[in-house]
């Protein structure tokens, strides 16, 4: 009994993981496109390379999940349950203005892979989330600075 609880949990984890990366991946492409102003060339390079990132972790949780025996939920409906949390200003972005907002999200989806990894039990959940939070780390340590205009 305690073997199914641990792994309806290590279940719930990925999902909420799965969805965070989902949102991540879809504010970094956002953020790319409206990105204006003199230093935007290296903040949309630095997302061009860490977006793709953010879908592979994502397809290696889909497949975590998969081998669990519960089906990836990456639907828009779920996705949209994290609307606030994922919140984007409309029209363009300064890049000043876009390195902070995905400085907060990076640290956020970081903060909350961490804990996940620190709740799991599962050999295979936790390698996962290990692999995922220092992926993101290094990531968060390589966001270009750039200057307030």
């Amino acid at each position: 009994m305690a073997e199914r609880f641990d792994q309806v949990e290590a279940a719930d984890a990925l999902q909420s993981e799965l969805r965070d990366l989902l949102c991540l991946a879809v504010v970094g492409d956002h953020v790319r496109w409206v990105l204006t102003g003199e230093e935007a060339s290296e903040l949309a390079e630095w997302l061009a390379d860490a977006t793709p990132q953010w879908r592979s972790w994502a397809d290696q949780v889909a497949k975590q999940l998969v081998t669990l025996g519960v089906a990836p939920d990456g639907r828009v409906r779920s996705l949209a349950l994290d609307i606030p949390l994922n919140w984007v200003p409309d029209g363009w972005l300064q890049p000043a203005e876009a390195r902070e907002l995905l400085a907060n999200r990076l640290g956020s989806v970081t903060g909350r892979a961490s804990y996940r990894r620190s709740q799991a039990t599962d050999s295979d959940v936790v390698r996962l989330f290990d692999a995922v939070c220092s992926g993101l780390e290094e990531q968060a340590a390589s966001l270009p600075m750039v200057s307030r205009s």
